[in-house]
């Protein structure tokens, strides 16, 4: 006898008065208690609470329709509900529909079928706590591993975050020191591999200094968020613009020659020192120097030396007047550019 603290809940689905007196007589008698429904037709038994039931036993021939009829209205509002026909037919191809509709078992009431019914009932009702079992630790796994993906994926996020975080200038919000020292030698060697050409734009903003300690360092900051603003408006996706240091930028122009990167620096020139104008800062002269120098024409050998020569031709430029755009070319071949007249 199998030991339970809660009963099973078993509905019987028997259009036969006596037979389903037995089935509840013996199904009683096992389980030791008053387990057990009846009902004689499909339309009373289907109109029950289905989610109080736990097994049903359900006849073929029935006055409303067949077993097979009440099976498919058992699962389409219960669909786990374990499910055994008891039945009179013994056709092989009744019980193979049965199963294949989705019934649990099949028992033929023919010689002592009352004496294993309840261990029909037993085996089956059994292998439907082993399903459901199964669905909710497989439903706690699927839980747990999309707990484990949005976790992995706010860590990602998280990361990503942070990464761009350590690469970028938390004032102007454009790309820092260390993330160009990382990234100018990627754009300088694929530029090399293509034969294009990389411009380089060394900025510098004029007055900063007297600005900062006329009215403070909290302005000198807005001209700072200012002209980072006028950079990423005007840049490319492909450039890469970093704050120096200071109130110094650098902007790396892949696949850009010379003339281009000029028309974009006095583009951000004029766009910064008209937004200059618009601000509470306007009685301050501030402007900006710029110093251009082209892998092609300069003849870089690498990132660092096209930097190094963009900063040469800013400070010509800041020496020329300030507010100057100044762009070198090579003399005569010689490996030490050139300085050409400001533009």
């Amino acid at each position: 006898m199998m030991q339970r603290t809660q009963p099973p809940r078993l509905l019987v689905l028997e259009d036969d008065p006596d037979t389903a007196s037995l089935i509840k007589d013996v199904l009683d008698e096992h389980f030791e208690c008053d387990c057990v429904s009846v009902y004689g037709t499909i339309a009373q038994a289907v109109s029950t609470d289905l989610t109080a039931v736990d097994l049903v036993l359900c006849d073929f021939n029935l006055p409303d329709g067949t077993g097979l009829n009440a099976l498919e209205q058992f699962l389409s509002k219960q669909t786990t509900l374990p499910v055994i026909m008891v039945t009179g037919e013994s056709d092989h191809r009744t019980a193979l529909e049965a199963l294949r509709l989705g019934a649990y078992d099949y028992v033929v009431k023919a010689g002592e079928f009352l004496s294993v019914l309840p261990l029909m009932v037993e085996k089956n009702l059994s292998r439907w706590r082993t399903k459901q079992e199964n669905f909710r630790l497989q439903r706690e796994l699927e839980l747990s591993l999309e707990q484990v993906r949005r976790s992995h994926s706010q860590l990602t996020s998280m990361v990503a975050r942070l990464e761009e975080m350590a690469l970028t200038d938390a004032l102007t919000g454009l790309s820092n020191r260390r993330h160009l020292n990382e990234d100018l030698p990627r754009i300088f060697a694929e530029t090399t591999r293509h034969a294009g050409d990389l411009a380089c734009i060394m900025i510098d903003l004029d007055g900063f200094k007297m600005l900062n300690d006329a009215l403070g360092h909290q302005h000198g900051d807005d001209m700072l968020r200012l002209a980072g603003r006028v950079i990423l408006a005007n840049r490319r996706d492909s450039d890469l613009a970093a704050r120096y240091g200071g109130d110094e930028f650098v902007i790396v122009l892949p696949r850009t020659d010379s003339t281009t990167a000029v028309n974009l620096a006095r583009r951000i020139k004029e766009d910064f020192e008209d937004a200059v104008k618009r601000t509470v800062c306007s009685d301050h002269v501030l402007a900006m120097s710029m110093g251009i120098s082209c892998a092609r024409t300069s003849r870089a050998v690498s990132g660092e030396e096209l930097i190094r020569i963009a900063d040469e031709m800013l400070y010509v430029a800041k020496r020329s007047g300030k507010g100057q755009v100044v762009l070198c070319e090579p003399g005569g071949g010689a490996p030490v550019p050139n300085i050409i007249a400001a533009v």
